[in-house]
């Protein structure tokens, strides 16, 4: 059995590395007792993956894990995880996957982002960025420096009104033809990083972006579900 379980990394554990982030489920999943399937080979390990690493420092509402089960793992076995996990660690949901499915790395498309903003006052520097034609920055790799084109991998930028203030919602491209890192959008716009929240994490379908608990399932693959909320590319 394969599910995918949806999972919020909240301000209590928002500093935890992405390895520390595996090995509090690796915990979790022991202590839970649950039959967690295993790589084969030399050094075996859990079969458990994650859709994107979070940047440290950085809280979610939307983190997904991939895990496989040797057996049948039913809402009880589930019940049990939740209890295990540390504090900061919430699991939402899960949906069972069939095994030919790709991982929600293969599948990513994008993710969404939002951030409080002390005033509206930033609405210029946002039209003058999606104006741009081309919006460079610079980024260290292991093979060094590389200049990366940002322009198109900002699908959205809104300013939002709620929740007591102003906020701005960023919908970047997330995936194997790259990837908008959300602290260089906001740099771009001269904004600190502050409170910076994952708000979901989207599939890429064609020319649709949905979110794995939303999509539904094909013979060798995933597509949208038109009844449920999806963004059109």
């Amino acid at each position: 059995m394969r599910v995918w379980i949806k999972f919020g990394k909240e301000e209590e554990l928002k500093f935890l590395s992405h390895l520390d982030l595996v090995r509090a489920w690796q915990r979790a999943l022991r202590r839970a007792a649950l039959p967690v399937a295993y790589s084969e080979g030399f050094n075996p390990h859990m079969r458990l993956s994650f859709a994107s690493a979070l940047p440290v420092g950085v809280t979610s509402g939307a983190e997904y894990a991939d895990i496989t089960f040797l057996s049948r793992v039913d809402e009880e076995g589930l019940a049990v995880l939740r209890r295990q996990m540390p504090r900061g660690l919430e699991i939402q949901a899960f949906r069972e996957v069939p095994a030919p499915v790709p991982s929600l790395m293969a599948l990513a498309g994008a993710a969404a982002w939002s951030v409080p903003l002390s005033s509206k006052a930033v609405a210029d520097s946002i039209q003058r960025l999606l104006s741009s034609a081309a919006l460079t920055v610079e980024r260290e790799g292991k093979k060094g420096k590389k200049t990366v084109d940002l322009r198109p991998l900002i699908i959205r930028l809104d300013l939002v009104s709620g929740h007591g203030g102003t906020y701005l919602h960023m919908l970047l491209a997330a995936g194997e033809s790259g990837t908008a890192r959300p602290q260089e959008i906001l740099g771009l716009l001269g904004l600190p990083p502050v409170d910076l929240r994952r708000t979901e994490f989207f599939l890429k379908t064609g020319d649709t972006l949905q979110a794995p608990l939303d999509v539904v399932f094909t013979e060798s693959g995933v597509q949208a579900d038109a009844k449920k909320n999806y963004y059109k590319l």
